[in-house]
């Protein structure tokens, strides 16, 4: 009669002869890999045997990172067996697959299997993304990741991002005001996504600037009136001042500057000129201010025959 063992559970054993290298080694997948940060890698080889003729090597692209033989305590059944690599990634090794590859020494038969992994450190081709007005700008994106991360360009916007591209390049072709601001680099695969921003600076001569009077008609002397200087051009600083008087100026980027005067007089009526200044040029706006001054009246008798009134109305 034969009796289970009682000795805990058993392990397939091969034949004397023979192998057992039934299926590639299992990489788990990475978030991502980031330039000169520490990563515990593990490769999973299953169901091999004899165990000491077994090689495991990691590599970065074509170059060999870590070999590695095991330890054999315990070789006489089928097993599986873990390589642990602590890897900290350069920057010149990003844009190459990382691989596991085992070897049976045997018969030289290989498997390798390469890790995926979602997009981790991205660059751009240029850190100087400042454009002149009117010209041309082309930004290059690239992601480490695999499989390959797909790239995208959003810009910015006051509402919801807006689509720029669908592929590595950003290009602004005949470059305003307008485009100028924050763009983001989205970099994505199915293991994960990441992003990096970069700023675009439009620079040129300012936009003709805006002069206002906050008065529809013509101030009268003792009212209170405020003249409004604005620009929507690119930075520049603005200057509000009455001809041959300096008036008031605002500080570079300012978008507007207003000049309040309390209870105007006619001394106030003048040409004033909101003024745009940049590294670039200067432009220059003005208006023609009158005051309305007071109607006058006088009165006079030469006994109970002559009256008259006269009124005055100055404009200046």
């Amino acid at each position: 009669m034969l009796l289970p063992s009682l000795c805990g559970p058993s392990h397939p054993k091969p034949s004397r002869l023979g192998l057992a290298f039934p299926q590639d080694p299992v990489l788990p997948a990475k978030k991502s890999f980031i330039a000169n940060q520490e990563q515990k890698l593990i490769c999973t080889v299953p169901n091999i045997y004899p165990l000491e003729r077994f090689r495991i090597e990691w590599l970065r692209g074509d170059k060999t990172l870590h070999t590695e033989v095991p330890d054999v305590l315990d070789s006489d059944h089928v097993q599986n067996y873990s390589s642990v690599f602590n890897y900290t990634p350069s920057v010149d090794d990003l844009g190459k697959n990382i691989s596991c590859k085992v070897t049976l020494d045997l018969n030289g038969q290989e498997r390798t299997t390469t890790a995926e992994y979602g997009p981790g450190t991205i660059t751009v081709s240029s850190n100087n993304t400042l454009v002149k007005l009117g010209e041309h700008l082309e930004v290059t994106c690239h992601a480490d990741g695999n499989p390959q991360p797909t790239i995208s360009w959003w810009k910015l916007g006051k509402a919801e991002p807006e689509l720029q591209s669908q592929n590595h390049k950003l290009i602004i072709n005949n470059a305003s005001w307008s485009q100028a601001g924050w763009y983001w680099c989205n970099a994505s695969n199915y293991v994960g996504s990441q992003q990096t921003g970069i700023k675009v600076t439009v620079v040129g001569p300012p936009n003709i600037p805006k002069i206002q009077l906050s008065y529809k008609e013509e101030p009268k002397e003792g009212e209170n009136i405020s003249i409004f200087c604005s620009s929507d051009g690119g930075p520049a600083q603005l200057k509000l001042y009455r001809q041959s008087q300096s008036a008031a100026t605002g500080s570079l980027n300012e978008s507007a500057v207003l000049l309040n005067i309390s209870s105007v007089q006619i001394t106030d009526a003048g040409i004033y000129i909101c003024e745009a200044k940049n590294d670039f040029g200067i432009e220059r706006s003005t208006i023609s201010i009158t005051v309305k001054g007071e109607f006058i009246t006088w009165r006079s008798r030469l006994g109970n025959l002559i009256a008259w009134e006269v009124s005055l109305h100055l404009l200046f």
